[in-house]
């Protein structure tokens, strides 16, 4: 009997990865959220007629009642088990790891936790970047892993109209969401190229003479190696929730998702859970969970010291969009709102060739509260998201006219270490770009 229920419990809460589309757009999204909590919107089209979302299972007959009522199609692609998603380690071209830290196999696989903190350990020590980096342990997440900074800081002469200038700083983190490992890839991608660029690109050069760049990577390291052992589309951060020793059979009752868990906004809109199973749970209160809680510190402290903050680009995967706050709601614009617009659509179009959708967050995609990028702009100019390749096409990719194209389509988090480059190269030209705007404008 024991061994009947610990299977059909293991059924219901085990999850399958659904195709739905509707005939039109009708508000289904909002409908579902309320009455399917748990469910896990993983990508939708410009039109929010088509989506794809990890259902559990034992939503299953209530779901297909549903989409049948709003004479909506569904395919169930795949499940959520290790085997269907599970992803060959990828290792550096090299066995044994080179002693330059700036070498291209750094960025060219999504290294492990542990990687990453020896690779950190290596731009210290090198001869080549000793001189240029500086690390910082902000904090320890919830399974003891160390929140580590990446500061890039050059003696640089600064100068505003004949008076010597403080530098000022600008932050980026990638890792935020477990299962977007391409984020992780492109930080350190950014990172290495403004390190190697620093006297042969005019830009990075004046770029660095103004601000230092601060680099979080893997800001989620638990759901990081979480993501890369048990459950690759694993969400969240992986710290022990009101659920998760009663329900200890569901692994979705871990876990708060980091990017609704920030102190402003917090509980004001949906697309943020207050059930702790939910994909999107926001948490017990603001600021909760350990890495959001280091982060906030680390900006708040950097107030009352220099170099202050500037800027904040904020890497997620993924739909090819520039989010600008506010993400909270779609009733109120952030008051610099036409600037950022102006510049980045600006530079979405110089570098991007346009194939960047830019606008407010909480309209190309939908609201929700919590938000770094919210949070961010209450003291900072700038603050922005960017939603890495692939762009949101037809749903799912390989899925056209209600006919599988290819069977072993996937979801788009499960990037290449190919992309890395590739989106790199992009994201970094924009933020140069975006940054040097800045300096000219406003820096000399």
């Amino acid at each position: 009997m024991l061994i009947f229920f610990l299977f059909f419990f293991n059924f219901l809460q085990a999850e399958h990865v659904w195709f739905v589309k509707f005939p039109s757009k009708d508000n289904h999204l909002l409908h579902i959220e309320k009455t399917f909590p748990l469910i896990d919107l993983l990508e939708h089209d410009h039109n929010q007629t088509s989506y794809i979302f990890l259902l559990p299972n034992d939503y299953r007959t209530e779901f297909i009642r549903f989409i049948h009522h709003a004479n909506g199609f569904y395919q169930i692609l795949s499940d959520n088990s290790r085997n269907t998603w599970k992803v060959p380690p990828n290792r550096s071209k090299r066995s044994v790891p080179s002693d330059n830290p700036l070498d291209e196999t750094y960025y060219q696989r999504f290294p492990s936790y542990d990687e990453q903190q020896e690779w950190q350990q290596l731009l210290q020590t090198s001869p080549l970047t000793q001189n240029l980096i500086r690390l910082h342990s902000i904090g320890q997440t919830y399974e003891n892993r160390s929140l580590t900074v990446i500061q890039i800081h050059t003696n640089s002469p600064r100068r505003y109209r004949g008076r010597r200038r403080r530098k000022q700083a600008i932050f980026i983190d990638g890792g935020m969401h477990a299962r977007e490992w391409l984020s992780i890839g492109v930080a350190n991608y950014i990172l290495i190229q403004f390190l190697l660029l620093r006297e042969t690109d005019l830009r990075v050069h004046e770029i660095l003479r103004h601000f230092d760049i601060y680099i979080l990577p893997i800001m989620n390291p638990d759901g990081y190696e979480y993501s890369r052992t048990t459950n690759r589309l694993w969400r969240k951060n992986r710290s022990p929730t009101t659920h998760s020793d009663f329900w200890n059979g569901d692994e979705n009752c871990y876990g708060v998702d980091l990017n609704r868990n920030f102190p402003y906004q917090w509980n004001s809109t949906y697309g943020s859970s207050t059930h702790p199973c939910s994909h999107s749970y926001r948490g017990e209160s603001p600021a909760s969970e350990n890495e959001v809680e280091s982060v906030v510190n680390f900006f708040r402290r950097q107030k009352n010291s220099h170099p202050k903050f500037y800027a904040y680009f904020n890497l997620h995967a993924y739909g090819r969009f520039w989010l600008l706050p506010w993400t909270y709601t779609v009733f109120e614009q952030i008051t610099n709102y036409d600037e950022l617009l102006e510049r980045s659509t600006r530079v979405a179009a110089n570098v991007m060739n346009q194939t960047y959708r830019v606008g407010q967050a909480s309209f190309l995609l939908y609201p929700c509260s919590g938000t770094s990028i919210d949070f961010a702009s209450t003291f900072l100019s700038h603050a922005m998201t960017f939603e890495l390749s692939p762009m949101f096409k037809g749903l799912p990719m390989c899925f056209d006219q209600n006919k599988t194209v290819d069977d072993g389509c996937t979801m788009g988090f499960v990037s290449s270490p190919e992309s890395i480059q590739m989106d790199g190269k992009e994201i970094f030209e924009a933020i140069v770009e975006y940054l040097y705007s800045l300096v000219q404008d406003h820096f000399v």
